[in-house]
């Protein structure tokens, strides 16, 4: 004799509802949160490269109103270029015409291949990034030649690195803590971007 299954129970309506309703309130108001986090983010990081520019400050202390509490920081993670090969033959044939010890060729059948010494390739490319220019500098004879072929490029763009304190023996509560209890304090709104001032609404935009 099998056991008769029980039919599956539905949610009750009303709390089924009510949880559905909650669900896409917060989405809405994530969905405005992000808007506003973005627009405000662009914002901090322009000002903070127009900050870098003027002063070459890589570091700042992100403070409560008052000035002095400190809750957070933002720091200025520089771009990154690496010099590659760009054009392999015509590497490789200033490598045969120049350093024809680091430079030789395998037969394959059906086709004849260059081949450039893997290690005087990472030296090379060594010295254009640590010159960041693509020279290299002869270490024996000091002559410097113009590497053909070779290029610096951007890896990593230059961006900013933010992280919030962590408590200490002085400061019980960390970062995250104290800017909720400013917001809930009504120290700092998170409806709106902060306002430009008047002095700088009134020059004219950098073009």
């Amino acid at each position: 004799m099998t056991a008769v299954e029980e039919k599956p129970q539905a949610p009750d309506p009303a709390y089924l509802a009510a949880v559905l309703r909650h669900r896409q309130t917060m989405q809405a108001q994530l969905d405005r949160a992000k808007a506003l986090f973005a627009e405000v983010d662009a914002d901090a990081s322009a000002l903070l490269a127009q900050q870098y520019k003027a002063t070459k400050s890589t570091k700042a202390e992100v403070t409560l109103p008052d000035g002095e509490t400190k809750f957070a920081t933002v720091t200025r993670i520089p771009g990154q270029a690496d010099a590659e090969i760009t054009d392999r033959d015509r590497f490789a044939a200033w490598v045969r015409d120049t350093y024809p010890e680091h430079w030789s060729f395998k037969v394959i059948p059906a086709r004849t291949e260059v081949v450039v010494d893997a290690a005087f390739v990472d030296q090379v490319l060594a010295a254009v990034n640590a010159a960041n220019v693509t020279e290299y500098a002869d270490p024996e004879s000091g002559v410097v030649h113009e590497v053909p072929g070779v290029a610096i490029k951007p890896k990593r763009r230059a961006h900013f690195k933010w992280a919030f304190t962590r408590t200490s023996k002085s400061q019980p509560l960390d970062g995250r803590e104290l800017a909720a209890q400013a917001v809930a304090a009504g120290l700092i709104s998170t409806d709106a971007p902060p306002a430009l001032p008047a002095a700088a609404a009134d020059q004219p935009a950098a073009e």
